[in-house]
C-alpha cells in the first residue's frame, strides 16, 4: 500500500519546539474517530486531531478524510521538525504548517464579571453531576466532592494544595479521570487571574498519579499553555457578551464524555470565588 503524504494544517509551538530540540519516536496509544494518540519514548506526546478537535500545545491538525482508519495501536512512530512518520501509511510533512501558540491570556487586574456571565458559569460549580455516570459510583463520588472543596479551601486560604491535588489526580475514569479534568479547570482560573504561584506544584504533583494525556495538559497548564477551546471560552467571558460567553460554555461541555463538564466545574468554582468574580459588576 502507497504511504499517504499531506501537509499538516497546524502544530502547537511546544510540539514543534521540542522537535527541533530533539527527533522524535514513539508508538500510537490511542486511536479515535477524530484524533490519535501518540506516546513518546522519552514520554513526550503528539495528539494528531482533525479541525474539529481544535489546537492544543503537543496537537498537531490535519484534514484529511478518515486518516485514522489505517492506523493500528502500537504502529512505531517517526518525527522531526520537516515532518512524521506512522509506521509505513502517513507521512505528514511539517515544514510548510502553521504554527499555533498555546499560551493563554491572562485578564487585566481591572476586570470585573458580569452579573449574567456569573449566573451562566455558575451553573457549573455543581460537580459531579447527577446524570454524570461517574456519580453512580458513590464512593469516588464521595472522594470528588470532599477534594475538591478541600483544594479550593486551600487556594482560597493560601494552604498547602498537597494532599487535596494528590487525591484528586488519576481518581475516575478514562483517558483523562474527572479528578485531572478538575485540576485542569483550577489550574486554568489560576492562570487567568494571575494566580500562577501554585501551577507548578500543582502538575508535579499530579502528573505522577496519572495517565501521560491527563499529565501532558497539566504539565502544558503550568505554564499558561492550553488547548484552542480555553481561548474561545475566556475571549468571551472578556467580551462580556452573554450570547458568546453562553455559547462557549456549552461548546466548552460538550468535549468528550464528562471531560468538558468536569474541566468547568474545576474552573467556575475557583473563578467564581477569586477577586474576579467576587467583584461582579451589574449588567
Amino acid at each position: 500500500m502507497a504511504v499517504q503524504s499531506f501537509t499538516a494544517y497546524s502544530i502547537g509551538r511546544p510540539l514543534l519546539e521540542s522537535l527541533e530540540k530533539k527527533p522524535f519516536t514513539g508508538y500510537v496509544a490511542g486511536i479515535y474517530r477524530h484524533s490519535c494518540n501518540i506516546i513518546g519514548d522519552d514520554g513526550r506526546l503528539i495528539t494528531l486531531a482533525l479541525p474539529s478537535i481544535g489546537n492544543g500545545p503537543f496537537s498537531i491538525l490535519i484534514e484529511v478524510q478518515t486518516p485514522f482508519l489505517s492506523i493500528t495501536p502500537k504502529t512505531y512512530v517517526r518525527a522531526s521538525r520537516y515532518g512524521l512518520t506512522v509506521g509505513n501509511m502517513l507521512f505528514i510533512h511539517l515544514d510548510r504548517v502553521d504554527c499555533w501558540v498555546p499560551r493563554l491570556l491572562q485578564f487585566p487586574r481591572s476586570f470585573h464579571l458580569k452579573t449574567s456571565s456569573a449566573e451562566l458559569l455558575y451553573d457549573y460549580t455543581q460537580w459531579p453531576e447527577p446524570l454524570n455516570g461517574i456519580s453512580t459510583n458513590k464512593i469516588v463520588r464521595d472522594k470528588l466532592i470532599a477534594r475538591a472543596m478541600e483544594l479550593q479551601q486551600a487556594l482560597s486560604n493560601g494552604n498547602s494544595v498537597k494532599r487535596a491535588v494528590l487525591f484528586l489526580a488519576g481518581l475516575g475514569f478514562g483517558l483523562t479521570p474527572s479528578g485531572d479534568d478538575y485540576l485542569l479547570g483550577v489550574m486554568a482560573s489560576l492562570w487567568l487571574t494571575r494566580n500562577t504561584s501554585s501551577l507548578e506544584e500543582i502538575a508535579q504533583l499530579a502528573c505522577k498519579k496519572t495517565t501521560s494525556l491527563s499529565a501532558a495538559f497539566l504539565k502544558a497548564a503550568s505554564k499558561g499553555e492550553f488547548a484552542e477551546c480555553w481561548h474561545r471560552l475566556a475571549l468571551a467571558i472578556l467580551s462580556q457578551e452573554t450570547k458568546p460567553v453562553q455559547d462557549a460554555i456549552s461548546e466548552f461541555a460538550q468535549i468528550g464524555a464528562y471531560s468538558g463538564r468536569d474541566a468547568l466545574s474545576g474552573f467556575t468554582t475557583h473563578f467564581l470565588e477569586s477577586r474576579f468574580g467576587l467583584e461582579v459588576s451589574q449588567n
